[in-house]
């Protein structure tokens, strides 16, 4: 994978040793070497993203991606999705649900939100390596044809 266009992930996630797993994976090879901003909860999120809060006046850089739990505190990953897409300059950004729940119901939830994946992090911690460095390269590949059209 190689640097985008797309400025920074953003890495919405409460759990540190997942956020952790999730950097080093994507990170690892030099495979992704587009800056990712993690936040630990849903407010920051939004905060970060409609530069709202303590990121007020700030010149954060837009996401070109966010991943984003559901099980958050503050607001919970479903609120912070509806705030994203319900805005008109934040609601192209692709956002993709990385959570371990996967009933179906919450995954029909977060599709319906505008969410433009769903991913179930497996509990097995190999598992969730592979899963992870598998959206990594996913990303790149969608990333690299976007930016070529």
């Amino acid at each position: 994978m190689t640097k985008s266009n797309l400025e920074i992930l953003l890495l919405v996630e409460d759990e540190p040793d997942h956020a952790q797993l999730i950097v080093e994976v994507l990170k690892e090879n030099g495979s992704l070497a587009n800056d990712i901003v993690w936040v630990k909860n849903g407010q920051e999120a939004v905060d970060y993203v409609l530069r709202k809060g303590q990121y007020k006046g700030q010149k954060t850089k837009k996401p070109g991606l966010i991943l984003l739990d559901i099980k958050l505190p503050e607001l919970d990953g479903f609120e912070v999705l509806n705030e994203i897409k319900s805005n008109q300059s934040v609601k192209a950004i692709p956002v993709v649900m990385l959570t371990t729940t996967g009933n179906s119901e919450d995954v029909e939830r977060a599709l319906k939100l505008g969410a433009n994946d769903y991913i179930v992090k497996p509990v097995n911690w190999e598992s969730f390596e592979k899963t992870v460095r598998e959206l990594g390269k996913y990303w790149a590949f969608i990333s690299d044809a976007y930016l070529s059209k």
